[in-house]
């Protein structure tokens, strides 16, 4: 996250935990873009004819050259980011999220309602 948004930003929404909405989503770039329910169909209805009038070979070099040079993220960086993550998860923890997880954190309404579940708890 922190190559995608820069160190202050990652930080923010890491550490903040708060739920993004769409217009910090797209203005942060975690999203392409940002539509009200009803346009998402057309707009990925239109999105998907005009790529697929491409030819196949353009597609894969478009896709190659955006993949060269794309900054990859190192299995390194992979390894240290699981070892921090992994290092967190003790025993003490084990109460916490069964609060949550009893509390619907992991429904489709606690998605929605995440930060005020997580603030009552």
């Amino acid at each position: 996250m922190a190559r995608l948004l820069g160190r202050e930003r990652a930080l923010e929404l890491i550490l903040g935990g708060e739920l993004v909405g769409a217009d910090l989503a797209e203005r942060y770039g975690l999203v392409n873009r940002a539509f009200p329910a009803d346009e998402v169909d057309a707009f990925v209805d239109r999105l998907a004819r005009r790529i697929a009038r491409l030819r196949p070979e353009v597609v894969a070099a478009i896709k190659a050259t955006v993949e060269t040079v794309t900054p990859k993220i190192s299995h390194q960086a992979y390894a240290a980011e699981n070892a921090a993550l992994f290092s967190l998860f003790t025993e003490d923890m084990v109460e916490p999220a069964c609060k949550q997880l009893a509390a619907g954190v992991q429904t489709r309404e606690g998605e929605r309602e995440l930060e005020r579940i997580l603030d009552s708890l």
